[in-house]
């Protein structure tokens, strides 16, 4: 069986660093978000991890040819399954009901995916980012898989903010693509995508956990190493003897990657420093706030988020 720990997320909840992170363990290896491999990688031909066009990627290209030979899918047609079948308003479908022929259809293509990256890379762990409750639920019926289901959450408030603010995306086949979202409408996508995947993890009896960016954060090591004895990784996997990526208990050590999409972030590699990011709590205006908090307000409980953070930092009384 192949082992596969899918994130779970509304977007700007901090998985790319852990992602990354995941893939710096020499028994993981991450693919990103797979789910764009068809659309994004092939056909649009944006990069890789590493740098060149996903077509052009040695790496993808043997994991292509051990997954579907010298007769792969097409791009195009796969995505238009994806079009059909794979929506996030499918989610409830895919839960309950038996597949349909586009979605055994899909299911197959990525049991032989999901088994050449295997085969290939030698992981003994893979890790699909691609966020999307669809993509979860539909991962729970793939044949040869064990999957594990990670639902990120990162406080509402904060994902509003980073979705208020034009932020250049930085792909280099992309230039100048910005994503914006106002804060109501991020933090009702924000509600929505996180009861669906609360929905989709009853289909992980037992391979399932929720995580706050926030905790995350503040304890990455533990964090990161507890999620790979989640998932039944031995202990010389998850702490090697000599010595995993960490370099002390908040910075790490980043290596280069091979994932198909995500965030530009994806692409950054070397020591990196992990600190919580919380600029929102001082800068967001307090309108964006009253709006993200009242729409997102049914599952701040329940996340452990206050209705109205205090403060970060207080005036400087010498200015």
């Amino acid at each position: 069986m192949t082992k596969v720990l899918f994130i779970a997320a509304w977007g700007r909840s901090g998985t790319t660093i852990l992602d990354n992170i995941l893939n710096s363990y020499e028994s993981v290896f991450t693919v990103g978000e797979l789910t764009y491999l068809w659309l994004r990688g092939l056909q649009q031909r944006r990069p890789c991890g590493c740098g060149v066009p996903v077509p052009e990627c040695p790496l993808w290209q043997e994991i292509l040819r051990a997954a579907y030979g010298g007769d792969p899918p097409s791009a195009t047609e796969v995505y238009a399954l994806q079009r059909r079948s794979l929506r996030v308003r499918h989610t409830p479908t895919l839960l309950r009901t038996r597949p349909g022929p586009d979605v055994e259809r899909y299911r197959q293509l990525m049991a032989s995916l999901y088994r050449a990256v295997a085969d290939v890379t030698g992981a003994t762990l893979i890790v699909d980012s691609s966020k999307s409750p669809a993509d979860a639920a539909m991962l729970s019926g793939v044949a040869g898989v064990q999957p594990y289901l990670l639902h990120v959450v990162r406080d509402p408030r904060a994902v509003a903010y980073s979705w208020s603010r034009t932020t250049s995306h930085h792909d280099p086949s992309t230039p100048g693509l910005t994503h914006h979202h106002s804060p109501a409408e991020s933090s009702r996508l924000w509600l929505g995508w996180n009861l669906l995947i609360e929905r989709t993890a009853r289909a992980y009896p037992g391979r399932h956990r929720r995580l706050r960016y926030e905790d995350f954060m503040v304890g990455p090591r533990e964090t990161v190493e507890g999620l790979l004895r989640f998932v039944g990784l031995p202990e010389e996997a998850v702490s090697p003897p000599a010595g995993g990526p960490f370099v002390d208990r908040g910075t790490v050590r980043l290596r280069s990657n091979h994932t198909v999409s995500g965030n530009p972030s994806r692409f950054r590699t070397g020591e990196v420093s992990l600190k919580l990011d919380d600029r929102w709590i001082d800068q967001q205006a307090r309108g964006q706030r009253l709006v993200s908090t009242t729409v997102s307000m049914p599952l701040l409980p329940r996340y452990r988020y206050p209705l109205w953070p205090a403060l970060r930092r207080t005036a400087d009384p010498a200015h």
